[in-house]
C-alpha cells in the first residue's frame, strides 16, 4: 500500500522517527515488520507502533555507513511525500501474551520490535516479568530511555537494562558495559532466573542473534523458547 509520510522527526543525533498514515485500517501482530518498496529492492524495518494504532505506523530509521540500501532510504526520506510498503511480515511476534516471563534482547534499532511488544503487553496487563536488554555503542544511542524508564515506573514487573559496548564510555555512564547477549545471560544467571521458563525474543544482526542463541541454549534454554526473524531471513545451516 502507499502511505502518506505524516511526519519525520529526530529521536537523537542520527535516528529518525517516521510516522506513516495508511490509506485503510491495517492488521498486524506486535513484533512484525514491513518492507519499504524501492524501484530495485525491498528494505525491511520493524514496526515500532502497536497493533492498536490501526492506521498509523511508526518506524525508526538510522543510516548505515557504506550501505547503498541505507543511502537510498535516506534520500527517499529527504524528498518523498509517500512510501510504498508491504506488511505484515515476519514470524517473530506476540499473538497472545506468553504464559512465562519474557526476555527481550535488542541491538541498536532492533529496539523498535521490542517497543511494539512491550507497549502491546502493557495494554494487555501482562502479569509476568519482562526483562528488556538493549545494546548500543554509546550512551547517546539510547534514544528511548525515558520511555522505558516510564514503563519501569508504571509496572513493577518491567525491567529495563541498557548496555553500552564502548569499552570506555566515560564517567557519566554507571550502567552495564559489554555485549548485550553476554550481559543478559550473566545477570540472569546471577539472579538465579530459570532460563527454561523464559520466552526469548532477539533482534539484531545475524552474528549477534546466533551468538545469543548459542550462549543461552548452552546454559539450558530450550531452543524452541527463543525467537528471532533472523532464523528465517538468514537461516544457519
Amino acid at each position: 500500500m502507499r502511505c502518506l509520510i505524516e511526519s519525520i522527526s529526530y529521536l537523537n543525533y542520527d535516528t529518525r522517527r517516521v510516522m506513516l498514515r495508511t490509506p485503510q485500517s491495517i492488521s498486524f501482530y506486535a513484533g512484525q515488520y514491513l518492507e519499504v518498496i524501492l524501484a530495485d529492492r525491498r528494505c525491511p524495518f520493524s514496526i515500532a507502533s502497536t497493533p492498536f494504532d490501526d492506521s498509523l505506523i511508526e518506524l525508526h530509521i538510522r543510516p548505515t555507513p557504506n550501505s547503498d540500501e541505507s543511502d537510498a532510504i535516506e534520500s527517499l526520506l529527504d524528498t518523498a511525500d509517500f512510501l510504498d510498503i508491504d506488511l505484515p511480515l515476519g514470524q517473530c511476534f506476540i499473538k497472545e501474551p506468553p504464559p512465562w516471563p519474557l526476555l527481550l534482547i535488542a541491538a541498536s534499532t532492533g529496539i523498535t520490535q521490542m517497543k511494539s511488544i512491550t507497549e502491546t503487553l502493557q495494554q494487555q496487563n501482562f502479569a509476568h516479568d519482562i526483562y528488556l536488554y538493549w545494546g548500543v555503542l554509546k550512551e547517546e544511542d539510547i534514544y528511548l530511555k525515558n520511555l522505558f524508564e516510564e514503563q519501569e515506573n508504571i509496572s513493577e514487573n518491567f525491567n529495563f537494562i541498557p548496555v553500552i559496548s564502548e569499552p570506555n564510555p566515560g564517567p557519566s555512564w554507571q550502567g552495564e558495559i559489554g555485549l548485550v547477549g553476554e550481559v543478559a545471560l550473566r545477570k540472569l544467571l546471577k539472579d538465579n532466573i530459570e532460563l527454561e521458563k523464559l520466552t526469548v525474543f532477539v533482534s539484531g544482526g545475524p552474528a549477534m542473534v546466533y551468538a545469543t542463541l548459542d550462549m543461552f541454549t548452552e546454559h539450558g534454554l530450550p531452543k524452541n523458547n527463543i525467537h528471532s526473524d533472523m532464523f528465517t531471513l538468514v537461516p544457519r545451516e
